[in-house]
C-alpha cells in the first residue's frame, strides 16, 4: 500500500490512486463494521464458531503493550478480519483487472490493413492474452499461498475465513466494475 501510494501520487496514476481508496479506506471501515455487528451476536455464547487464539501476530497493526492492556494470547470473537478483508480485496479487485484484459477485443484503428501491420497487431493481442492469463495464474496462487499461510497460523476460524474471502473478493471485483464504468478503464486498469 506504502509503495502504491508513493507510485500514484508521484506518477499522477489514477488507478493505483482509486484502488488504494477502495483497499485502504472502505475495506478497513467495512470489515470493522461487520466485525462490530456480527461479532455482538457471538460474544459471551456457547457456541461460537468465530473464536480465535488470538495475538499481536495477528493483527495488522500490533498494539503498543501496557499495563492496562498487556499483549498476549488471548480469546477473541473475528467474523470479518481485516488482514483477510484486505487481501481478498485485492486478490478479487487484480484478478478482475486481469480477466478484463484477457476479454477485452482489439480495437481496429487503422483505416487499410497491410499484411505487416495485421501480423503485428495479432501479436499484440496474443501477448496481452497470454500476460493476462499469467497474471491470473499468478494471483490464484498468490491467493493460495498467502490465504493458506494465515489458515495455517491459527489466527482465523474456517467459517470466518471463508466468509470474508468471499465477501472481499467479490467487492474488489465489484469496485473493479464500478470504477471501470468511467474514462475506458482509466480509472481502474492497474495492468496499464
Amino acid at each position: 500500500a506504502g509503495t502504491l501510494s508513493i507510485l500514484g501520487l508521484f506518477t499522477a496514476n489514477y488507478a493505483i490512486l482509486f484502488f488504494l481508496v477502495g483497499f485502504l479506506i472502505l475495506t478497513p471501515i467495512t470489515s470493522s463494521l461487520l466485525n462490530w455487528a456480527l461479532g455482538a451476536i457471538f460474544v459471551g455464547k456457547s457456541f461460537n464458531p468465530f473464536k480465535v487464539r488470538s495475538s499481536d501476530i495477528c493483527k495488522i497493526v500490533i498494539p503498543y503493550s501496557t499495563q492496562e492492556n498487556p499483549v498476549g494470547i488471548n480469546d477473541a470473537s473475528v467474523v470479518v478480519s481485516s488482514w483477510i478483508a484486505m487481501i481478498s480485496f485485492f486478490i478479487g479487485y487484480i484478478f478482475t483487472n486481469a480477466l478484463q484484459l484477457y476479454s477485452r477485443e482489439s480495437e481496429d484503428t487503422t483505416i487499410k490493413v497491410t499484411s505487416t501491420s495485421a501480423s503485428d497487431i495479432n501479436t499484440m493481442v496474443t501477448n496481452r492474452k497470454s500476460q493476462a492469463i499469467i497474471a491470473m495464474a499468478s494471483t490464484i496462487v498468490f491467493a493460495l499461498v498467502v490465504l493458506g499461510f494465515r489458515y495455517y497460523t491459527g489466527c482465523e476460524s474456517t467459517l470466518g475465513m471463508i466468509l470474508t474471502s468471499f465477501l472481499f473478493v467479490f467487492s474488489g471485483h465489484g469496485w473493479y466494475k464500478l470504477l471501470s464504468k468511467v474514462g475506458q478503464d482509466r480509472l481502474s486498469d492497474l495492468f496499464g
